[in-house]
């Protein structure tokens, strides 16, 4: 598998560079959105225990949201970090090259697609353990 040419590096820096915006906006966006729709005003003065569990389940997805987003961007910039130090595009596991192909369906990958299965099979079974 060959290396990443300086063409393909830019164009992933390049999308990289681009989705930090948009991460920015939905995490500000989902911070406001828990603010205004706390979970008293979705009860909106009501106890019904139907009210209560949906006021619970939407809060916590408004939470799931903003967690979700701020790992994607933890994530942009430790990609960027190995861009700055030369190994990105380099499985962190077998330290093989991550395809040009996988890494612009998911530029923050750090493990080629044998070695992310492998891993993710391992905290699978970790978790059921």
């Amino acid at each position: 598998m060959a290396a990443l040419t300086t063409s393909e590096r830019e164009h992933l820096a390049q999308m990289l560079n681009e989705r930090k915006p948009v991460l920015r906006e939905e995490i500000r966006a989902g911070l406001v959105r828990m603010r205004v729709e706390g979970y008293e005003e979705l009860l909106s003065g009501t106890s019904d225990a139907g009210d209560e569990s949906l006021a619970s389940l939407i809060t916590d997805i408004n939470n799931a949201e903003v967690a979700r987003d701020a790992v994607e961007l933890q994530d942009i910039h430790a990609a960027e970090n190995r861009l700055a130090a030369g190994t990105y595009g380099v499985c962190i596991d077998c330290g093989e090259a991550v395809p040009y192909e996988r890494l612009v369906a998911y530029p923050t990958a750090k493990r080629c697609l044998g070695c992310q299965q492998i891993h993710e099979a391992n905290r699978a079974s970790s978790r059921r353990s």
